[in-house]
């Protein structure tokens, strides 16, 4: 399992989705915490930058396998 880090105004961000949203990124956030290779490469696949991609909202993220981390990076709402 990875350890999920999000700075305070990413924060702010995800808290203020509409709640489908908001539940489509936790969701997704948990599946990649638990396998990282879920969300698709980000540019050029460096096994470091991924994207998540829902129906509903997209988030930029970098995996650290060595200290098994999965930091946000960007949380965009689709409308």
């Amino acid at each position: 399992m990875y350890r999920l880090l999000c700075d305070a105004t990413l924060m702010v961000v995800w808290d203020s989705l509409p709640n489908d949203a908001s539940e489509q990124l936790t969701l997704a956030l948990a599946a990649v915490c638990d396998n990282p290779d879920t969300a698709a490469p980000y540019g050029i696949d460096d096994g470091i930058h991924r994207q998540i991609v829902q129906p509903l909202v997209t988030a930029i993220i970098a995996v650290n396998r060595e200290a098994k981390t999965v930091r946000i990076y960007d949380i965009e709402h689709r409308r």
